[in-house]
């Protein structure tokens, strides 16, 4: 596994300056894809780490420089604990006592038994979307696999800023109608995920995968066809799975230095 420092990527001395990792890219600026401005500044702080990290600018590991980051980005050290606290409660971070806070890391093992949840929660979505999908969210679900092949390959980057209107899995589980089963997949499921799909979903010159897949379960969605939807599902799953699970982002962690 890559090692990493946190603070070293952060070269700006106020919040409003673009950041650039070691290799002069932007990595902390605001996504052009987000016009939005966050409302206070420990959001905005959340936002611009946790889309460094979602870009895979941090790989899990990381280690979290509180203090030098804080100085680094001219604010307070409450305002940058803060947020990265709301990471830790994301799981995107964890902190070790008397090693510090790294990016979160899932062993082989652990990033199979979240993926098997996921599989089971997605099925579900899928069958009770095909039950009660509008004509409204056929329409959503049409429009989001449009916005996928049309996206530039110069905007990758910026998707997991709006990832909602680009996700398929996500329109599926709004249609399923059922709060719990979205809440429970846009926080603990989703969420650590991110660490491991959307490094190389946003990979520049790479369209997100699974659009054949994607296409055939909206159309057993029209149908209304919840066996298909489970069918075709799974499968899509288990390719996805398979490459997660055999990806080269998949490590076990290393040994770190206290």
């Amino acid at each position: 596994m890559v090692k990493m420092d946190f603070a070293k990527v952060v070269q700006a001395r106020n919040l409003h300056t673009p950041l650039y990792d070691i290799h002069g890219r932007c990595v902390l600026s605001k996504s052009k894809a987000k016009k939005e401005i966050p409302k206070t500044l420990v959001d905005d702080l959340v936002a611009r780490l946790e889309g460094a990290i979602f870009r895979g600018e941090f790989p899990p590991g990381t280690r979290v420089r509180e203090a030098r980051i804080a100085s680094q980005l001219g604010v307070g050290r409450g305002p940058l604990r803060e947020a990265v606290r709301r990471l830790e409660g994301r799981k995107l971070v964890v902190r070790h006592p008397n090693r510090g806070t790294f990016i979160a890391t899932l062993t082989p093992a652990e990033l199979g038994q979240l993926l098997e949840v996921r599989e089971a929660l997605e099925v579900e979505a899928c069958r009770l979307a095909a039950k009660r999908v509008t004509k409204e969210g056929i329409e959503k679900l049409r429009l989001t696999l449009r916005r996928q092949i049309e996206v530039e390959a110069d905007k990758l980057l910026d998707l997991y800023s709006d990832w909602h209107n680009f996700d398929f899995h996500y329109q599926i589980a709004l249609a399923s109608g059922n709060q719990r089963l979205i809440d429970l997949l846009c926080g603990d499921i989703w969420c650590i995920m991110r660490l491991y799909r959307y490094p190389g979903v946003l990979s520049r010159g790479r369209v997100p995968l699974g659009q054949a897949d994607h296409e055939a379960i909206l159309e057993a969605l029209e149908a209304h066809d919840p066996d298909a939807c489970e069918r075709l599902m799974r499968r899509h799953l288990a390719h996805a799975q398979e490459t997660m699970l055999h990806g080269s982002l998949i490590s076990s962690p290393s040994p770190r230095k206290k």
